[in-house]
């Protein structure tokens, strides 16, 4: 049994847990582009927009589908993470964009109205900012044209569909955390959005870049992380087995069981929302057994 136990424990000795961090990130480079101007770019326009078919700007006139690309580097937030908790000892959480909204914005290019636009993650990052604004287009950076040779339906994810407040103000948009998009941000380096309008969509969506004179303004990234779950220790106790870890404040931690390492086959024996400190589950009879193995895995929502 003693054998037993120690193996088990090779997967899980771990420091105290802290609390989440929270990491805010600036954009390093972003774009709009038009429908109606498909080979020119808009990256230096102080604004990005969002449009669908059915919104028109402030003389009634319809400006063609607005698209917006945005990049950031995660670079800084996964070293801060990395000193917090510990190297490959973390886990990302959540993610949301803060965006300042413009609900009358004065050029006629941009269309205005209240509607939902979706936020995409690509793989792509290679796409180029430019130098374009409304009144002096160019052809140095992204273009609508452009568009299906920065997208991949095939690795790209939504991250949710969301809807704007048509005044001027904040507007935080809280993202979906599927697998791929949690990986990009984990790694570290450039993370690139796509900001689109659903078919039909009423949305015009007009927002301040990095371009824009306030800075405190700009599109920001918030990423949060917390320190990894982790068993602390097991007993035999009569016949169960005691086990002992650090429970992730806040999150739902379930303790996993396996009769076997080799055949990666884990069941679920509890679920517990954690405190922040240590947390103790039993499991009846486990020191019967030939051999168990645990572990603790955080549940996230995508």
């Amino acid at each position: 049994m003693m054998r037993r136990i120690l193996t088990c424990l090779w997967l899980a000795v771990a420091p105290p847990l802290s609390a989440q961090i929270v990491v805010t990130n600036i954009s390093v480079a972003d774009a709009f582009v038009r429908s109606l101007d498909p080979t020119h770019n808009y990256g230096e326009a102080g604004a990005l927009s969002v449009s669908g078919p059915i919104a028109t700007n402030a003389i009634g006139q319809q400006e063609g589908l607005l698209d917006t690309f945005m990049r950031f580097d995660v670079t800084s937030a996964v070293s801060n993470f990395n000193v917090a908790f510990g190297a490959g000892k973390w886990v990302v959480i959540s993610a949301v964009l803060d965006l300042w909204e413009q609900g009358s914005p004065n050029n006629t290019v941009f269309n205005q109205g209240v509607g939902p636009f979706e936020v995409r993650w690509i793989a792509t990052n290679s796409w180029a900012e430019g130098t374009g604004n409304p009144n002096n287009p160019t052809t140095d950076g992204i273009t609508y044209a452009q568009e299906s040779s920065v997208l991949n339906p095939n690795v790209d994810e939504s991250l949710g569909t969301f809807v704007n407040g048509g005044t001027d103000g904040l507007v935080r948009v809280t993202l979906g955390m599927p697998s791929g998009f949690v990986t990009a941000v984990s790694t570290g380096g450039l993370v690139s959005f796509y900001m689109t309008a659903p078919t039909n969509s009423p949305v015009g969506f007009t927002f301040h870049s990095h371009n824009f004179v306030e800075s405190s303004e700009w599109p920001s990234l918030e990423i949060a992380a917390v320190q990894m779950p982790q068993i602390t220790s097991l007993a035999i106790t009569g016949s169960s087995v005691k086990i002992v870890f650090t429970a992730s404040i806040n999150m739902t931690n379930t303790i996993e069981y396996s009769s076997s390492l080799a055949s990666n086959s884990w069941g679920a024996l509890t679920n517990i929302v954690g405190s922040g400190g240590s947390a103790i589950v039993i499991d009846p009879g486990a020191a019967l057994l030939p051999e168990r193995f645990y572990r603790v895995r955080l549940t996230v929502s995508p």
